[in-house]
């Protein structure tokens, strides 16, 4: 299979004996997509070159991102400069309008409620007609909470955690009911894999948990560089994860690291994404969420091509997250860097070392 070097991707064809990812790399104003592949299978063959409306399909393409890495302005960028729905596992977040009140899901296909419409509401986008419909899953193990998710992943339950979602049923006079489900894994295509710098999306992590609690907590835990750090120590005192983990990485677990778990899950679930497209065969695009504020335009265009999704519209300004490096002391951020290093997959480290200085 061959991949087209410019600002798009050719991605027609049969891909066989490897498994290719499509990997933006920016320089300056160039865009350079280079295939990149895991171990050869002569095994594998994957037709590509499948089409949403051929054979009365509809294909998916993966939003995969651990959360808080650019999900949101991704598929909303999409949905902009397309005019076109997306899609979600989460019917609980589509709501009726803007402001996101519970409402009946609308699914994508009609034999299965997951995925759903993520606009269902939005009578100026339409369905797409041709492509890939980009489709939001966080897959699984993130969570803080330590009763509700398991943190050693293997391929299996991760993928099922990928498919996992919900979806809501009812009428607003009688009430709603959320009911959970899986997608079907026939209907996956391809994928586009969201990375954000880890230390930056630790923090941002911080900042949406700190929505979630009361008042009194919110004062224990102000919106600063304190206030993350003392909410670190104390997850530290309670975090699963670390127990979990201790077999295995001792030698990395002693590191000195400020919400150390939550380091460790974000390697451990970018690992498990890259194996489980790996293990589907599908065509990866991998997305480094900095590329919105460096390269706007060339991302959006190699996005486009990838979901081979017309652009009708402009795209929306993209408002740059702030940075948190300041947050770390600098034998902290080396302490996370050798955590990295010894924990992350090939892939997950060629796509991450840029933020360790490598």
């Amino acid at each position: 299979m061959l991949l087209s070097v410019g600002a798009g991707i050719l991605l027609d064809g049969i891909i066989s004996s490897s498994r290719y990812f499509a990997t933006l790399n920016f320089n300056h104003e160039a865009l350079m997509i280079a295939p990149q592949h895991f171990e050869s299978s002569s095994q594998s063959t994957f037709n590509n070159s499948t089409k949403p409306e051929e054979n009365g399909l509809k294909r998916i393409a993966w939003l995969m991102s651990f959360p808080n890495s650019g999900t949101s302005y991704t598929s909303y960028l999409v949905r902009t400069v397309t005019k076109t729905n997306t899609g979600s596992n989460y019917g609980h977040e589509s709501g009726t309008d803007e402001h996101s009140s519970l409402s009946p899901s609308v699914p994508i296909f009609n034999d299965n409620p997951i995925p759903t419409w993520t606009e269902s509401w939005n009578s100026h986008l339409q369905q797409p007609s041709k492509g890939y419909i980009l489709t939001k899953t966080h897959c699984g193990g993130f969570s803080f909470c330590t009763a509700c998710d398991s943190f050693i992943y293997n391929s299996h339950t991760f993928l099922k955690k990928c498919l996992e979602g919900d979806f809501v049923t009812g009428i607003a006079t009688s009430g709603f009911e959320v009911s959970k489900g899986y997608a079907s894994k026939d209907n996956i295509a391809r994928a586009v894999h969201i990375i954000r710098d880890p230390f930056d999306n630790v923090v941002a992590r911080f900042h949406l948990e700190r929505r979630t609690l009361g008042k009194k907590n919110k004062a224990h835990y102000p919106n600063s560089r304190e206030g993350f750090r003392q909410f670190c120590d104390d997850l530290g005192k309670i975090e699963k994860a670390q127990k979990q983990a201790r077999i295995f990485f001792e030698d990395v677990l002693d590191l000195d690291i400020p919400c150390k778990a939550d380091f460790y899950r974000y390697i451990q679930w970018h690992n498990m994404a890259f194996t489980t497209t790996w293990n589907l065969g599908i065509p990866t695009l991998v997305v480094h969420y900095e590329s919105y504020t460096t390269s706007l335009n060339e991302t959006k265009d190699a996005l486009l091509e990838f979901l081979e999704q017309d652009e009708v519209a402009d795209a929306p300004p993209f408002v740059t997250g702030k940075t948190y490096r300041e947050y770390y002391t600098a034998d902290e951020i080396d302490a996370v860097s050798k955590m990295a290093e010894r924990l992350a997959l090939r892939e997950t480290w060629q796509h991450t070392k840029h933020y360790f200085g490598h």
